[in-house]
């Protein structure tokens, strides 16, 4: 089987497809919460630092990974770190694919409120509480919209990488943009509105020094670019030989930071210049992605001149970017079945139907969709470590000169060494607080499995997922067909690695 042969047809669609995937629901609803509760200007700083030094090397990693082997994530751990790693790389695809089940679910609730917005239900007097309440607790709508969106993605999918991912991404990243900006110009024309910007942009010095700063600028940054999800991997899979791993990773955090700072200068300003204090833009920024986004902005958008129009271009890029992001979140899953030697179209067709049926409990039950969101975002995050252990045994800076530098038009220095060693200590730190946290918030519960989000559902659902699947990693090694493309020294190394 040829594994190569669909490549993108210019840089330009791979970075648009790319930015799509980076762009997401997390830029436009968690972006905004997360700056304005944490010290605006001094939460942006920290941002671009982990931008820096998490996200950039872990794209690195992700894209030299995926144009050596030319496989999807179980492949290339087969190939890359070792025959006995396999079941790492099935551990990460599950992962991605867990979010997908619940992603679709978000891309439906996104839909629903576009359709509310044309159909004129967010209006002076509505109820916005109960209108999400409602919708939420109807699974005949949550399920209809979740189906839409199953079958959306799939036609995408089912296209290819030119037809689809690439075509779908030059006309929808341009769309997200524009409607962001018209949104943002609105709401910096609020009075009032530079009392958000203020928040946005001036640094509190002394929060620098907070450790909850940081680790919340840590977690925006991991998620929001997706590196870890082995999309990127994926993605360079369909890499032209030349293609520039280092210029790409740059470009793709800066076109990410630069949505989620357009997204923020759209939602911050409009909710401090709407509230009635300070003090009540405070609380709605902490209100949480669903009430800040569906209950509360729906319901500032009732009560403005023109903010039918407004609501309706919001929820219409909300709907784009969560489009732009299951799109390479379920390339991730069908490009494995690709690669096990099933058809394009018989792979997709079979994801979609996977990814509707396990789908279903989080479109039943928003506690499902917070559990599941709580578990496989941490899961999310221990990705990161699985790929720097790969590039560990290959070698940090062999990895560097003759993969990365191999081909970029700008030189990777021993910076990306650096960033790759301190992976271990950044993810203990992170992981470390979230349960630190969940404990001291649920003492007597936090143990517990059945529990939304306490620490114990996290241990027993990985336990169990990472089991199964190292128990199945023989049969997951033999499943994947070998790369036509497969770099010989890497082949190599592996084998010795095994030994």
């Amino acid at each position: 089987m040829n594994q190569q042969k669909e490549q993108w047809g210019s840089r330009l669609g791979f970075i648009l497809a790319a930015m799509g995937m980076a762009v997401g629901t997390g830029n436009i609803w968690r972006f905004p919460r997360i700056v304005g509760s944490n010290h605006g200007g001094a939460f942006i700083i920290a941002y671009t630092i982990c931008n820096m030094i998490w996200v950039v090397p872990l794209l690195m990693m992700e894209m030299g990974i995926g144009k050596t082997t030319r496989l999807g994530a179980i492949g290339s751990f087969r190939d890359f770190y070792g025959k006995k790693k396999t079941w790492l790389g099935g551990w990460v695809t599950f992962v991605c694919a867990a979010i997908t089940f619940y992603y679709a679910v978000v891309f439906g609730y996104a839909m629903r409120y576009f359709v509310f917005a044309v159909q004129g239900t967010i209006k002076p007097g509505f109820d916005s509480e109960a209108l999400w309440n409602n919708f939420t607790n109807a699974p005949s709508q949550t399920i209809l919209f979740q189906a839409i969106a199953v079958l959306l993605t799939g036609f995408v999918i089912y296209r290819g990488v030119k037809g689809g991912l690439e075509a779908i991404g030059k006309v929808a990243i341009p769309t997200l943009f524009i409607s962001l900006l018209i949104a943002s110009i609105w709401s910096l024309c609020q009075p009032g509105s530079m009392t958000g910007l203020q928040y946005l942009f001036v640094p509190k010095w002394s929060a620098l020094g907070t450790s909850k700063v940081w680790l919340n600028a840590l977690t925006q940054s991991a998620w929001s670019a997706g590196a870890g999800w082995a999309m990127m991997l994926t993605y360079a899979n369909y890499f032209k030989e030349n293609e520039d791993i280092a210029v790409n990773s740059f470009m793709i955090t800066f076109g990410d930071a630069m949505g989620a700072l357009v997204a923020a200068l759209a939602v911050l300003p409009a909710v401090f210049a709407l509230s009635a204090t300070e003090g009540a833009a405070m609380e709605a920024l902490s209100a949480g992605n669903y009430g800040l986004t569906f209950v509360y902005l729906a319901k500032l958008f009732s009560q403005i001149p023109g903010g039918r129009l407004i609501a309706i271009i919001f929820f219409f890029a909300l709907s784009l970017a969560a489009l732009t992001s299951i799109i390479p979140q379920t390339e991730v899953i069908v490009r494995n079945f690709v690669n096990a030697g099933f058809s394009r179209e018989k792979a997709t067709i079979a994801v979609m139907i996977g990814v509707f049926v396990l789908g279903i409990p989080s479109a039943y039950s928003i506690n499902i969709l917070n559990n599941q969101d709580w578990v496989w975002g941490v899961g999310l995050i221990i990705c990161g470590l699985l790929f720097a252990l790969s590039v560990y045994k290959y070698g940090v800076d062999r990895f560097r000169t003759e993969i990365i530098n191999k081909s970029s038009d700008i030189y990777v220095g021993k910076w990306f060494n650096f960033c790759i060693k301190l992976f271990p200590v950044l993810l203990t730190i992170v992981v470390g607080w979230w349960f630190y946290q969940s404990i001291t918030w649920n003492p007597g519960s936090w143990w517990n499995p059945l529990k939304v989000d306490s620490v114990g559902t996290v241990i027993v659902q990985w336990v169990i997922t990472g089991l199964i699947f190292y128990l199945a990693n023989d049969w997951l090694a033999k499943w994947i067909q070998p790369s036509d493309t497969l770099n010989q020294e890497v082949t190599t190394n592996s084998v010795k690695g095994e030994a």
